[in-house]
C-alpha cells in the first residue's frame, strides 16, 4: 500500500489563523470589482506654501472624478455628440459633465471668491473665456482624452489648474488607471504620488522620446503640416515618436521624465485651449520644463494656440528650428 501523504499545510494552521484567512477572503469577495480609493494624504504633508489648502482640495476632488471615470469608461460611458466642430470627433460624455459639475461645486464651496472655468461649460457658451488676472481662477478639464475614454483606452486624466494673476501656478492631474496623482506649484516643485519629479534633461533628438497629437484637425493644410512634421522628425533620426491622445497626460509625462518633448498646434482644430494647458503647465514649470510657442517667438501663455514643450532649452531650440520651418512654409 502506498504511504499516506502528509496533510496539506493549511490543515496545520491554528483556528485563529484559519479565522483570519476566512475574514480576509470574505473582505476580498465583498470588495471585488469595487473602485479603488487611492490616498492623497501625502499632499497635506508636502510643502506647497500658500497654496497648500488649494492643493489638498483639488487633489481630493480629482480622485473622486477618477472613481467616476473608472466606473463609466468604455461601454459604460454615455456618449453625447457635440455641436458644430465638436460633433462626432470631439465627444462629450455624461461623465465629463458630472465631473465638471462636481469640481465646480467643490471649488466654489471651498473658495467662494475664486472664478472657475471649465471645458464643458465653455463649450455650451460657444466661446473660450479669458482668464482674469484680478482674481484667482481655476481652469478645469473634467476628462482630458475623452476619445480614449469612450473607447476604454486607459489614457485619460482629470485636470485641475489654478491661475494666480492669470498665470498657471498650481496644477493637479490625476490618472485613475495608473492611480497617479501629479501635483505641482510653481516655486515649490512637482510631485507624483509624493515623490518629487524632474524632466529627463535630454538635449538631442537622437535620444529623445517626442510626443504629439493631431486633435481633430482634418483640414488639408493642417494634415499636410502634421505629416511634414512627422517626416522631419523621422529624417532627423528622432529616437521615438508617440501619440497619446491626451495633451495633459503628455505634458505630465515630460515633467516626470517619461518623455523628452511634446508639440502640437499645426492647424485650427488641433489647438489646445486653456484647460489643456493650465494644470500641466504649472506642473511642468514647477520642475523646470521649457515652454515655447510653435508659431512665434512670443512668450508661451494660456492663450497660445500651439506649443513646444521640452525637458531642456537645448532640445526646445532644436525642435523650434525644425518645426517652425513647416509653420512658415
Amino acid at each position: 500500500m502506498a504511504p499516506l501523504l502528509p496533510p496539506p499545510a493549511f490543515l496545520k494552521l491554528s483556528a485563529a489563523s484559519l479565522s483570519l484567512l476566512a475574514a480576509g477572503a470574505l473582505l476580498w469577495w465583498r470588495r471585488r470589482g469595487s473602485p479603488r480609493r487611492p490616498s492623497h494624504r501625502w499632499v497635506a504633508s508636502t510643502d506647497f506654501g500658500a497654496l497648500s489648502r488649494e492643493a489638498c482640495v483639488a487633489a481630493a476632488v480629482a480622485l473622486r472624478c477618477g472613481e467616476a471615470m473608472r466606473a463609466t469608461a468604455g461601454a459604460h460611458a454615455t456618449l453625447k455628440d457635440g455641436e458644430g466642430e465638436r460633433a462626432g470627433i470631439d465627444p462629450v460624455t455624461a461623465t465629463d459633465e458630472a465631473n465638471e459639475a462636481l469640481v465646480y461645486r467643490t471649488l466654489r464651496r471651498a473658495f467662494p471668491s475664486h472664478e472657475v472655468i471649465g471645458e464643458e461649460a465653455s463649450a455650451k457658451l460657444g466661446a473660450v473665456p479669458a482668464v482674469p488676472r484680478a482674481v484667482p481662477t481655476w481652469v478645469v478639464d473634467p476628462i482630458d482624452g475623452t476619445q480614449n475614454f469612450v473607447h476604454a483606452l486607459p489614457l485619460s486624466v482629470v485636470s485641475i489648474g489654478l491661475c494666480i494673476g492669470g498665470e498657471p501656478t498650481l496644477g493637479v492631474v490625476y490618472d485613475p488607471y495608473l492611480e497617479e496623482l501629479f501635483v505641482g506649484v510653481v516655486g515649490k516643485g512637482a510631485y507624483l504620488n509624493g515623490r518629487k519629479i524632474c524632466p529627463d534633461r535630454c538635449t538631442t533628438l537622437e535620444k529623445a522620446m517626442v510626443l504629439t497629437d493631431v486633435g481633430y484637425e482634418r483640414s488639408a493644410q493642417g494634415v499636410a503640416r502634421i505629416s511634414a512634421a512627422l517626416a522631419a522628425l523621422l529624417n532627423a533620426n528622432t529616437f521615438a515618436l508617440r501619440m497619446v491622445g491626451s495633451s495633459v497626460q503628455a505634458l505630465t509625462w515630460v515633467a516626470a521624465g517619461r518623455a523628452s518633448a511634446f508639440y502640437i498646434g499645426f492647424g485650427k482644430k488641433d489647438c489646445p485651449k486653456p484647460w489643456d494647458w493650465c494644470a500641466a503647465c504649472a506642473i511642468g514649470k514647477a520642475c523646470g520644463v521649457t515652454f515655447q510657442r510653435l508659431d512665434s517667438d512670443a512668450p508661451f501663455d494660456l492663450t497660445s494656440s500651439s506649443c513646444i514643450v521640452a525637458s531642456t532649452p537645448q532640445l526646445a531650440a532644436t525642435l523650434s528650428e525644425l518645426l517652425r520651418l513647416i509653420v512658415r512654409a
